[in-house]
């Protein structure tokens, strides 16, 4: 077995704790550290895993062979080009950038530096979305319906609501649909930022495959969901139950020899989708590609696709 990775933390707020958490546990990484500018808070996750709380984001770089960069997004380019140059792996969370000139210099300082690079697309290691890729290998798709709707989270200042919660399904559908784009069609509203709380898209491709994408930080409830009209089938997704049905059409009449007839003009198939904390997945995956050279699913041009699409509805929604 090869020896675990050195691996550090830059970013201790909610999502830098959960990649803390889930790195504690892996055999295939040893966590080194963590950095953030609050440097009290980064003792107090240091203290909770006996690790070191840095003091410069040089200082860990040098002591890692990999940097997971779960700063503010405004700040990843700075980040991630830094680790790239000191020859850490990195992984950025989504999205990569705020801009598609920041997302590039990041592909290119990762590949100058020789290093791999993978975006923080959790979704895309959800079991209910890589039950659903297997699915519609054997599916002729006509749509494909997301919607990803929260309550106002203050937490999130620097991104809209399309980069900061849209994105994971323009990843997933950017995952599904190996087509040309024809057109993009938004609309949105701010409602509690200066920036889209609000945004809906709908999104036509060369091949025929419609999408539509629905976005909110301000509904009073939590909701992850997916619908995909096939030719031949009617697929739901629940990304938080983490479930898949299948509606089929059929054709079955049971004959009880008198008029009365009992008829099932379809049947509902639930999926069994194996239980696996997606962050996991999504780290052991780029460790495996570390360790083999694979391209990450998640790549950085991956998330660079998903950026432009992001600032594509973004820009629609606000003309």
């Amino acid at each position: 077995m090869t020896a675990p990775l050195k691996v550090g933390v830059l970013g201790t707020g909610n999502m830098g704790r959960n990649h803390l958490r889930v790195l504690s546990a892996m055999p295939e990484y040893e966590l080194i550290g963590c950095y953030d500018v609050a440097l009290e808070a980064a003792a107090a996750q240091a203290a909770l895993y006996g690790i070191t709380s840095f003091a410069t984001p040089e200082e860990l770089y040098a002591a890692v062979d990999v940097a997971h960069i779960v700063v503010p997004s405004f700040l990843h380019k700075e980040y991630a080009i830094a680790a790239a140059k000191a020859g850490c792996h990195v992984l950025v969370e989504k999205p990569i950038a705020l801009a598609v000139e920041d997302a590039q210099a990041i592909i290119d300082a990762c590949r100058d530096a020789g290093v791999m690079l993978c975006v923080g697309h959790v979704e895309r290691f959800n079991p209910a979305i890589i039950t659903l890729a297997d699915i519609l290998l054997s599916e002729d798709i006509i749509s494909i319906d997301f919607s990803r709707m929260s309550p106002f989270d203050t937490r999130i200042s620097d991104a809209d609501v399309v980069q900061d919660l849209m994105i994971h399904d323009i990843d997933v559908l950017d995952s599904i649909v190996s087509s040309p784009i024809r057109r993009v069609v938004s609309h949105g509203a701010k409602v509690y930022t200066d920036k889209l709380d609000y945004a809906q898209a709908l999104v036509t491709y060369e091949n025929g495959i419609v999408a539509s994408l629905t976005a909110s930080r301000v509904t009073e409830s939590k909701v992850r969901k997916a619908e995909i009209n096939a030719r031949d089938a009617f697929i739901v997704v629940d990304y938080l139950n983490r479930t898949v049905e299948i509606s089929r059409k059929t054709n079955f009449t049971l004959d009880i020899g008198h008029p009365a007839q009992y008829k099932q003009e379809n049947i509902i198939e639930k999926v069994f989708v194996p239980f696996k904390e997606p962050l996991r997945a999504e780290f052991e995956h780029f460790a495996h590609c570390i360790a083999t050279g694979e391209t990450p699913a998640t790549s950085g041009e991956m998330g660079k696709q998903a950026l432009e699409l992001c600032l594509r509805i973004s820009s629609e929604a606000l003309a």
